[in-house]
C-alpha cells in the first residue's frame, strides 16, 4: 500500500506508452482496446514486470490502463520489494469486482534526494455511521450492523455491505474497507465470509475471529500471480 501523495504521474515515454494511451482514450470496450490491453501485458510480461493483486484503495489505480509511477522505500516489503530503491511503473490490466490485477517494473533509479524508508504506517477507516463499534485496535475495527448507514465494497464504490446478511464487519484501516462479515448464530461462535467470498470460517472466540479472517484476507487478497 502507498498513500495517492506518493504517486508519480506515468510520463514515461517508451514502446510501452501508446497502448496506455490507447487505452486511457477509449470510450468503450472494442476490438482496438482489447488488442492494446494484450499487446501491452505482452510488452510488460518481456520487459520482466511483476503481476500482482492489490485492491484500489491501496495502489489507487482503478481503470484498465490506469497507470502510474511510484518510488519503491528501500526497506519495502511484499511484492515490490525486488524494486527498492527503484521507480516503478504500475499499470493496472484488469478490473474485478473488489481487486485489481497490476503490473510493475522498473523505469529508473529514484533519485537520491527522494530516497526513503517507509513511514510508520497511519490507519484510517471509513465512516461507520450508525453502527457501534464492538472492538477497536490499530489496524482492525469490527462495527456490529445494528445500523443503518451503507458500509461501501470500497471508497467511491456503489456496491455496499448487506447489512441484513451479517452481525458484524470487520474493517480493515490499511486498505479503508470492509474485508470480512460474521454471523453469530449463538453465543461465542462467529462464522466468517471475506467480502466477495462464499467460503466461511468457524471461530469459537472474538478474538480469534478477527485475527483469523485478517490472516485470511492477506492470504487471498495480496497474492502473486504465477
Amino acid at each position: 500500500m502507498f498513500d495517492k501523495a506518493d504517486q508519480i504521474s506515468d510520463d514515461v515515454v517508451d514502446d510501452v506508452r501508446p497502448y496506455i494511451d490507447t487505452l486511457a482514450k477509449r470510450t468503450r470496450w472494442n476490438l482496438e482496446a482489447r488488442n492494446a490491453l494484450e499487446t501491452l501485458k505482452r510488452t510488460l510480461e518481456a520487459k520482466k514486470y511483476v503481476t500482482f493483486v492489490g485492491h484500489p484503495n491501496r495502489y489507487h489505480l482503478t481503470r484498465i490502463g490506469d497507470s502510474c509511477l511510484y518510488d519503491v522505500p528501500t526497506d519495502r516489503r511484499g511484492v515490490l520489494s525486488p524494486f527498492r530503491g527503484k521507480r516503478v511503473r504500475l499499470v493496472c490490466v484488469s478490473s474485478g469486482r473488489f481487486d485489481r490485477v497490476l503490473m510493475g517494473g522498473v523505469v529508473s533509479v529514484t533519485p537520491p534526494h527522494l530516497l526513503r524508508s517507509r513511514e510508520k504506517p497511519i490507519y484510517v477507516f471509513p465512516d461507520v455511521g450508525d453502527h457501534e463499534i464492538a472492538y477497536l485496535g490499530r489496524r482492525y475495527m469490527l462495527i456490529k450492523s445494528a445500523g443503518t448507514s451503507a458500509i461501501e465494497l470500497h471508497q467511491g464504490s456503489f456496491e455496499v455491505v448487506d447489512l441484513n446478511a451479517c452481525d458484524y464487519i470487520l474493517l480493515d484501516g490499511a486498505e479503508c474497507c470492509p474485508i470480512a462479515t460474521f454471523k453469530c448464530p449463538t453465543d461465542g461462535v462467529f462464522i466468517g465470509t471475506l467480502i466477495g467470498w462464499t467460503y466461511r470460517i468457524k471461530f469459537v472466540s472474538f478474538a480469534d475471529a478477527v485475527s483469523g479472517m485478517a490472516k485470511q484476507n492477506k492470504r487471498f487478497r495480496t497474492v502473486v500471480l504465477r
